[in-house]
């Protein structure tokens, strides 16, 4: 008779990661956030999503600090989301984006995940010191 008990201490299978349901539920928290209109549902689900693809990359190895690449995609995050803005309101008006609706909620959504991602980021850096 085979033993199918689980090792003490032993690794977790891919299969038991939680990144993959964690970027799912970011995205589509965002999504629903954005399409219902409160807008702190999707920054929330834009911040899991960051912290998931930093979480993965970790796990596979790809990166060593994974709170560095958080502030970084937390950093990208409020770039596009202000280029949105500044074309969703008018100000800049970029030929590419012109047949896109709902930029600038989209935008907001992108800048504010990510000045929270970036701070957070940034914290957890200060409290690792």
């Amino acid at each position: 008779m085979a033993d199918h008990s689980r090792q003490v201490g032993a690794e977790r299978t891919d299969g038991a990661r939680p990144w993959p349901l964690l970027v799912a539920l970011g995205l589509a928290g965002s999504e629903v956030g954005l399409v219902v209109g409160f807008l702190p549902v999707a920054v929330a689900g834009l911040v899991v999503f960051a912290a998931s693809v930093a979480g993965i990359l970790a796990d596979a190895d790809y990166v060593d600090r994974p709170v560095a690449l958080a502030a970084r995609l937390g950093v990208a995050f409020a770039i596009v989301g202000a280029v949105l803005v500044v074309h969703g309101t008018g100000t800049v008006p970029i030929g590419l984006l012109e047949p896109l609706s709902g930029l600038t909620s989209r935008g907001v959504a992108l800048v504010g995940a990510g000045v929270a991602t970036a701070s957070a980021a940034g914290l957890l850096r200060l409290r690792q010191r």
